[in-house]
């Protein structure tokens, strides 16, 4: 009889203890894209030294004074936003960023939805935010480039929010026409807000990219990447860019990228185009989704 009691008693604290535990991944931001030009690219840029590689791989930060700022729109709800700054002091190279995500979610629990999810383009009566702030610090040694970066993330959930601190660590090394990065992102605790935990997207990747090789009269490019991801999720990504100049300064680009979705509503076919005049480069991307919505993103950059 005390074992049929036992029994029983474990039974019905089974969801209590479930809610407890982690639902999906969080930080939500943080397996977003952040950069409107590497969504081209199927959002494979660890081995690319822009503006916006604070976000991907801080060993590619600096190196060059560079800003860059998008915006995205996920059907009519969510919306998205970046930032990314780029400084060379010296042989050192220095990346600052900041990423923000507005959404709405059907239900206040946390987290509601599976990053790049349904609920990206859907409706709630529940609003929810997900933020993080980087810095980050490249300094080259022994002929590679290391790098470190430090965040502060913040999930919010209705009435509910947590704050975590986190980190980066990267390494990047050009060799002859390509260059290699390697990062491991999102070290750190796991956020908890309204009483259920999400664990962190803790991930490392791998990648290669190239960029000015002719072809007839444009320029090829190419970025790809592979990542894995906390509880060994496996996910390749790349893309292609052909650039051509009309005239000096003037630069149009078209690219399409490819990614393993991170959910059912996730299409892995992407797309982008930039048009640079001089120093200054406007981008835009597009991420189709099944269903209604998909993602529009458009970005500058300046050199």
């Amino acid at each position: 009889m005390r074992a049929r009691i036992a029994a029983l008693a474990a039974l019905v604290s089974l969801p209590a203890t479930g809610v407890a535990q982690a639902r999906g991944y969080g930080p939500v931001v943080l397996q977003l894209p952040a950069s409107t030009r590497a969504i081209g690219f199927g959002n494979a840029y660890v081995a690319v030294r822009e503006a916006e590689a604070v976000f991907y791989n801080p060993a590619n930060a600096g190196g060059r004074n560079l800003l860059a700022a998008s915006a995205e729109r996920y059907g009519t709800e969510a919306v998205a936003g970046a930032f990314a700054g780029a400084y060379a002091f010296g042989r050192a190279g220095v990346g600052i960023g900041a990423q923000l995500l507005d959404y709405h979610v059907t239900a206040a629990r946390y987290p509601e939805l599976a990053p790049n999810g349904e609920q990206l383009t859907q409706s709630g009566p529940f609003p929810a935010s997900s933020l993080v702030a980087t810095v980050g610090l490249a300094i080259p040694f022994k002929g590679v480039r290391w790098g470190v970066a430090a965040k502060v993330a913040q999930d919010r959930v209705s009435t509910g929010r947590d704050g975590v601190l986190l980190a980066d660590l990267g390494a990047a090394k050009e060799i002859g026409p390509v260059s290699v990065g390697l990062s491991v992102q999102n070290l750190g605790t796991n956020p908890n807000v309204l009483g259920t935990s999400a664990t962190v997207p803790t991930r490392a990747t791998l990648g290669v990219a190239g960029a000015g090789l002719p072809v007839g009269p444009v320029d090829f490019a190419a970025s790809a990447a592979l990542s894995v991801r906390r509880g060994g999720r496996v996910s390749p990504a790349g893309g292609g860019e052909f650039s051509y100049m009309p005239i000096d300064g003037v630069i149009v680009a078209g690219r399409l990228g490819a990614r393993y979705p991170e959910s059912d509503a996730e299409l892995p076919i992407t797309m982008g185009a930039s048009f640079t005049f001089d120093r200054v480069t406007l981008d835009y991307a597009f991420e189709p989704y099944q269903g209604e919505g998909s993602g529009h993103r458009v970005g500058l950059r300046v050199r």
